[in-house]
């Protein structure tokens, strides 16, 4: 459950992040209860008008400092879509969560970035906080802020959860005892249906699993 800024304060690890001061300018393209996912497709998007609430960190023991902050954007703080395909989902609420976690993007992974700087860059912002709070505070001036972004599909094959099939009537029936395993979708790796949309639920081609969409909040940008 997210935090107020007050109740972090105890606890969040102000060291200087490794990638502190970095220029945003130059960062490669942006690569989130039980509902239908987004179709895929270019939207946009409004952060809350309050993100008081909206934060937690989060232990990243192989990084220096071991902490990180994300922003959870639940149903009580959602991103409200103001642009989507065909104006199909204007109005509605996506949830999803974003964080301050850098990891290797672009072509070889020659930049090192968060989910922050693609969102902190996409309002003008030049150049990455240096910790945590300051992370908070970056993102915390744009609240209320649209940005535009992608959503795309994956799907995986949990190794560690019995696998769902439909039976002869179409009913969703789990299969005691046999694993998913371990196969994931992407995009690339999947036909799209005849009108010309992606599938949400699709079969795993090595265990037969039926697996469900996941759609993820990509490319980032104004």
């Amino acid at each position: 459950m997210a935090k107020t800024l007050a109740e972090l304060t105890s606890e969040l690890q102000d060291e200087q992040l490794p990638t502190a001061g970095e220029e945003l300018g130059d960062l490669p393209s942006f690569g989130g209860g039980f509902r239908d996912p987004l179709p895929v497709g270019s939207y946009r998007g409004k952060l809350p008008v309050d993100l008081q609430g909206c934060w937690d960190t989060f232990p990243t023991p192989e990084k220096r400092p071991p902490q990180r902050v994300k922003l959870i954007l639940d149903n009580e703080h959602p991103i409200v879509i103001t642009q989507s395909p065909q104006g199909k989902h204007n109005g509605e609420a996506y949830t999803t969560r974003l964080t301050n976690n850098e990891r290797k993007r672009g072509k070889g992974g020659s930049v090192v970035a968060s989910d922050f700087d693609y969102l902190l860059r996409a309002f003008k912002e030049t150049a990455k906080p240096k910790t945590n709070s300051d992370y908070i505070k970056a993102v915390q001036k744009h609240a209320g802020k649209e940005f535009g972004f992608d959503i795309r599909y994956s799907w995986r094959c949990s190794k560690d959860r019995d696998i769902r099939v439909r039976d002869g009537n179409g009913q969703l029936q789990t299969v005691e005892g046999k694993k998913g395993c371990g196969a994931a979708y992407y995009l690339e790796n999947v036909e799209k249906n005849a009108d010309g949309s992606y599938p949400v639920e699709v079969n795993c081609d090595e265990c037969g699993a039926l697996l469900r969409a996941f759609d993820n909040l990509d490319n980032i940008r104004a």
